[in-house]
Order: structure tokens, then sequence, then C-alpha cells
């Protein structure tokens, strides 16, 4: 299933963190949008790495979003991402 994952983080030490995971994790769709295809085995470990690494953070705002195949098709869009789709590999 595709995901589209957000946050918006105060402190540039826990951000930082939190960006350098998802650049490995999910492609950058916009500066704090992420989006990435796994099972929900896989988003359910990307979500508890993140609850983690935020859990010291100042009201940090971590949203993760299923996007089922009917509302992918619906999506409008425009410009390009910051990085093309990829499909990711959760170890």
């Amino acid at each position: 299933m595709k995901y589209i994952i957000c946050y918006d983080i105060k402190e540039d030490k826990i951000r930082s963190s939190v960006v350098k995971y998802l650049e490995d994790h999910a492609f950058r769709i916009q500066f704090s949008v992420f989006s990435c295809k796994c099972s929900s085995r896989e988003i359910k470990s990307i979500w508890e790495a993140l609850l983690h690494m935020t859990e010291n953070a100042d009201n940090p705002l971590l949203m993760v979003i299923p996007v089922c195949k009917d509302c992918d098709k619906g999506i409008l869009m425009q410009g390009r991402p910051l990085e093309e789709d990829r499909s990711v590999i959760v170890v």
C-alpha cells in the first residue's frame, strides 16, 4: 500500500534525524512530505522508529496516511516531487 508521511518538528537536530531516516525509507515529495509503498508491517516499523526519534521533541506533528489504489488514482499534483518514486525495503 502507498503511504504519505508528513512531519512538523521544531528542533533542528531531531528534524534532521527524521529526515535522514525518511530519506532512507521513502521518497521525498516536498521538504516535510514523503511517500512510500510498503506493507503494513513495514509502515508499523517506520511509525515506531519515528515515534522513538521524536519522543523528546516539543509538540511534534507526525502523520502517516494510507492511500488506497483508488484514492491514489485520484491524487492531483502540480509540479514534480523532489525525488522519484521507488520501492522501500525495511530491514
